[in-house]
Parts: structure tokens; sequence; C-alpha cells
């Protein structure tokens, strides 16, 4: 069950009607409340609502793709209205902003009970969250080789099986490449064939907007909609408000001036004269950010940075690491109460310690990057600790004493007091001590500081 609020003009009759959807994050009805009065003061109905989970409406939270519950969400907005008696059945438009826009594009597409799709700060493009997280790094002063550890994070989290639309497949280790906006076809926009108003903010920081404009036209071009107006404000951000800088989460003065009127104005005519909307008309420019090079460098490695691959990776260096440590501890402890050193294999005693307490230092590294990686993939407040921003310094003699580690087990000798299991667990070992090198270079391990 949603709750929501109607706001209505003090017009009597069936009036016009617009639902608004919101953008990603926990968002209730309140954010849109002043828009949806400057709509209903024009005459035209306001429909907000607290997003699932959120507020008032019950249901999971959800803001993830594929979107579909949302989307669901939207469409029961617009079956809801059609049932007001304040409402005109066939003046009804959606409004959407960031992802909002993408979920109101996708519900236009499925219905014909929507006339008219007003999107704001769309994102119809590739690289949306590269270009976000390079200006949130850029905001918290975070160096290049942090965001190269979140975006290589981010990778892993959204290839993993449960999170792709397709489910578990080979196609998800495989390289995308991505074509340029003005060949990119977006899913949902090159199905959408009602009027469109796009309204983007010149200092966006979200999302690339050039990017997205070139993107939006070659979509709608894809489903042979020329009934589109673009409109891009100056000294605007995200949310089409006024900014000095655009800059991440800071403070904003209100809507640029004429933005809302501009967006009730085409409503008008959108619902009351659609012929009389200028076909495939752009206010404002905004260069392309360049972005794509950027991706295409994670898509070259993108089988090894598969959630799939580095979860299992994880997994058995903390099991074998851990069973090392262990194993050192429980012969440290014992040789304490037998005042003697315990030896399994008297040959290679020595190399035993060493190698349980390279594997001691390299489950500690394990546990601190991962506490790292938690902390750099937060969307809106990434951190890391000045102690963690040394650990390529510990991560680096970690690899050359387990490169070392891997020379001097291959001279070992094996005599015939080598058991099959002996023999077995040495495999092991050497295998994650392996992996373990190009592991840590992969993560950008290797080096002195992040």
């Amino acid at each position: 069950m949603l709750a929501g609020s109607l706001l209505l003009p003090g017009t009597k009759g069936p009036v016009p009607a617009v639902v608004f959807v919101h953008g990603a994050g926990r968002q209730t009805r309140e954010p849109y409340r002043e828009v949806g009065e400057y709509f209903a003061n024009q005459g035209i109905a306001a429909l907000i609502y607290d997003k699932r989970g959120t507020g008032q409406s019950g249901g999971a939270y959800e803001s993830y793709e594929p979107y579909e519950n949302l989307i669901n969400d939207a469409l029961a907005a617009v079956g809801h209205l059609k049932q007001r008696h304040e409402i005109s059945r066939s003046k009804i438009g959606i409004w959407g902003l960031s992802q909002g826009a993408h979920i109101s594009a996708a519900a236009a597409s499925r219905s014909r009970d929507i006339n008219c799709v007003i999107a704001v700060g769309a994102e119809v493009a590739d690289g949306m969250m590269f270009y976000y997280r390079d200006n949130l790094f850029r905001k918290y002063a975070l160096s290049d080789t942090l965001r190269d550890v979140a975006e290589k994070a981010h990778l892993a989290q959204y290839s993993l099986p449960h999170n792709s639309p397709d489910g578990f497949g080979l196609s998800s280790f495989a390289p995308r490449s991505y074509p340029p906006p003005n060949k990119y076809m977006h899913p949902c926009w090159s199905r959408v064939n009602q009027p469109v108003l796009a309204m983007w903010g010149q200092l966006d920081q979200h999302i690339p907007v050039g990017e997205s404009v070139a993107g939006l036209k070659n979509s709608l071009a894809k489903a042979n909609n020329e009934n589109w107006t673009i409109i891009i404000l100056p000294r605007t951000n995200h949310d089409l408000k006024i900014s000095e800088t655009g800059e991440l989460q800071s403070k904003s003065h209100g809507y640029a001036p004429g933005a809302l009127q501009t967006m009730t104005d085409w409503v008008w005519i959108a619902i009351d004269q659609p012929s009389a909307i200028g076909k495939m008309k752009q206010d404002g420019v905004a260069p392309e950010a360049g972005i794509l090079p950027g991706l295409a460098r994670y898509e070259r490695l993108r089988w090894y940075g598969n959630g799939t691959i580095q979860a299992a990776l994880w997994i058995l260096f903390l099991v074998n690491f851990s069973a090392n440590t262990i194993t050192g501890a429980s012969w440290s402890v014992a040789s304490l109460f037998r005042r003697q050193q315990s030896v399994a294999l008297p040959a290679c005693n020595r190399i035993e310690k060493l190698k349980r307490a390279i594997c001691t230092l390299n489950i500690l590294i394990l546990v601190m990057f991962s506490i790292t990686t938690l902390l750099v993939i937060d969307q809106l407040n990434p951190r890391c600790p000045a102690v963690l921003l040394w650990l390529p310094l510990m991560g680096t003699v970690s690899t050359l004493a387990t490169v070392a580690l891997l020379i001097v087990l291959a001279r070992i000798r094996r005599d015939h007091g080598w058991t099959a299991a002996r023999r077995l667990r040495l495999l092991l070992d050497v295998l994650c001590l392996i992996l373990f090198v190009p592991f840590m270079y992969y993560w950008n391990l290797i080096g002195f500081h992040f």
C-alpha cells in the first residue's frame, strides 16, 4: 500500500494531472511537494507519494535495477488518478527526476494512459556512476587510486549473479563495448512515443549531461518520436536548482527562474494542443564529458573483476590463510606449555614458520582491505582513515615476502616422509600464494600509499 498526497488546483471540474516519480534513495513525497504545489497552482493536479518502504508506504524499500516494482508503483499511481472524479482521465502526465526519469520512461512505454513525459536530470547514456564517482571523490579529496578501487568494487558488486537481470551466465564475464552516445539505444526511451520535455542543469555532476542529451536524441529517433523539447539550464545542478559550482551535496538556492513555469506551460500544450509542440527543439548546450575511454579500461579485465571470481578468491584466501594462522598460533601456544618447539616437518620447520607468518600478514591485509573497500564504495560519503592509506606499503612487503616464499617452497625436497595429505596441503598453499599476487596488483595493494 502506497501513501501519497493528491494536490488539487482550486478550479472546478476534471483537471489534468501529473504523477511525480522519485530519484534514487529513500525518498518520501516531501522533496516533491514544492514543485507539486506549483503545478497545482497552475491548474494541474499533482500526485506525490512515498517510495515503497519509506515514509507511510508499505513494502520493502528498493532503489536498484531492474526497477520493475518501482515502475509498477508509478503505473499504479496513474491508475489511481484515472479513478478520481477530479481528474481528466485523458490528460495524465508523468514527471521523473534522475532515476525517476528512467522509471517514468519505462512506465510511459507500457501505458497509453500517460500522455506526456517530463524528465529532469535523466541519465540516458553509459557511465553515469563512473562520472558521478569521479566528481564525488574529487569533492572528498580522495585519490584516483582509491577511486579505481571503488570502480572495481562496483563492477564486482553489480556483476554478481543475483544482481544480474539475466541471471548467471558466461556473458557476465565477457567484456562489453560501449556505443558512442549518438548510437546508444536506451531500452526504455527508445519505446517512448509520447511528447517529451527533458531538462538538465548545465553544472550537473551526477550524470554526464552531454552524453545523456545525445543518448536521448538517438533513443527517441529509434522510437520515431520527434515530439521532444530539450532544455539545458545554465548555472543549475542536477535538481535544476541554482548553484555556483554544481558540486555534489552542495547548497543550492531554489529552482532556476522560469524552470517550473516552463514545465507547466509545456504540459498544457502537450495535453491540449500536442500538434503545437515544437519538434526536436533544443535550448542550451552541454559538452560531452568523454567518459567512455575510462569505462573501456575496466572491461578489459571484466572476467577477472567479476563478482563471482572475486568472491571465490576472497573465500579461498580467507580459509587458507586463516587455517595457516590458526595452526601457527596453536603450535606456538603448545610450545609454551611443552617448553619446546613443535616440529611437523623436521627438515622444513623454519620454512613452515615463515609460511604461517606470511599467511597471518596476508589475512590481516585482506581484512583491512575489505574494510577499505566498504568505506570507499559508499555512494554518498566515501572515506578512508589515514591508517588505511598506508595499506599498499604493507601490501608491497607482503607481496615480496609471498614471492620469496614461493621460490623457497619450489626448492623444498620432498623426501619419503611426505604423505599424500601433506603434499596436497602444500599444493593448496602454493596455489593460494600464487593467486594472491595478481589479486594484490589488481586491487592496487602494491605501492606506497593510496
